[in-house]
C-alpha cells in the first residue's frame, strides 16, 4: 500500500513540475512570435471552425461542414485559408476548398486575395 501511495505522490509531483501553459498575452515562443488570436469550436457532427493568428503575420483559418453529396454520401467539406510572410519578405496566401471534388486551392502573393488580420474562413476570391 505504501508503495502505491509513493507512486501516486511522485506522479502528482511530476505533473506539477511540468511546464505550465502561459497566460494570455504571454504566448510567445523562443523566437519572439506571439499568438495573437486562437479560436477552436467543435460542433461535433455539425462541423468545426479553427483560427489562429500570430505576430509574424501568419494567419490560418478553416471551417469544416458536413455535406450530403449527390449520391447520398455524407462528407466533411472543408474551406480554409492561410497566409504567411516568406523569407523574401513577400506575403503568400492560399485559399482552399476540399470536398467531393478534391482539394481545390487558389494561391497568390501580396495582401489582396488572402485572409486578412482578424478575418475568419471562408475567404472568397
Amino acid at each position: 500500500m505504501s508503495r502505491f501511495v509513493l507512486v501516486c505522490v511522485l506522479s502528482v509531483s511530476a505533473v506539477l513540475a511540468a511546464p505550465q501553459l502561459r497566460q494570455q498575452g504571454q504566448n510567445t515562443d523562443p523566437n519572439g512570435i506571439e499568438l495573437l488570436r486562437y479560436n477552436f469550436t467543435n460542433n461535433n457532427e455539425a462541423g468545426y471552425a479553427f483560427t489562429y493568428e500570430q505576430s509574424n503575420k501568419q494567419i490560418f483559418s478553416e471551417v469544416g461542414t458536413p455535406k450530403d453529396t449527390a449520391n447520398g454520401t455524407k462528407i466533411l467539406a472543408v474551406e480554409g485559408a492561410y497566409t504567411f510572410v516568406g523569407p523574401d519578405g513577400q506575403t503568400y496566401w492560399v485559399n482552399y476548398r476540399a470536398d467531393e471534388n478534391g482539394f481545390l486551392p487558389k494561391t497568390g502573393t501580396g495582401t489582396v486575395g488572402g485572409i486578412q488580420p482578424g478575418q475568419d474562413a471562408p475567404v472568397r476570391t
